[in-house]
């Protein structure tokens, strides 16, 4: 639908050729839309469409993104070329049995593991499960 005309004609702004060669000059295209992760943030009908026409077509440079997984902030990084991190920390209000603040480093981060594709849910709740078991071990 609309994304996808709009997208196409920004590329159409963008495709400048060369007064001598009349060959196209390649540019840095950079599309940022923090909702667009597959075909199902386009909707039932323009899936297949923007699969092939935007998230086939451009490399993931940057991203990043937190929610929370079995009470940890989990955080996901890709930073090109590098694969898809994954980190996790206490959430600042967390206490132990003693009722202390279970980080004696608010904010600090945990490294989870990396993985060539963005990982899916089930692989990052099955990563903070085991951080939590290896935590209470300890």
């Amino acid at each position: 639908g609309y994304y996808l005309k709009t997208i196409k004609t920004i590329e159409a702004q963008l495709s400048v050729k060369d007064t001598e060669t009349s060959t196209v000059v390649n540019r840095l295209f950079l599309l940022v839309n923090p909702a667009w992760r597959d075909a199902s943030s386009f909707g039932f009908f323009a899936s297949k469409q923007a699969q092939r026409d935007i998230l086939d077509r451009y490399e993931t440079t940057y991203a990043v993104d937190q929610f929370v997984v079995r009470g940890q902030k989990c955080s996901i990084l890709k930073v090109w070329p590098h694969d898809w991190c994954v980190f996790a920390s206490n959430l600042p209000y967390d206490k132990n049995e003693n009722g202390d603040t279970t980080s004696d480093k608010p904010g600090a981060s945990n490294f989870l593991g990396s993985f060539p594709e963005r990982p899916p849910y089930e692989v990052l709740d099955g990563l903070v499960r085991e951080a939590l078991e290896q935590k209470r071990k300890v």
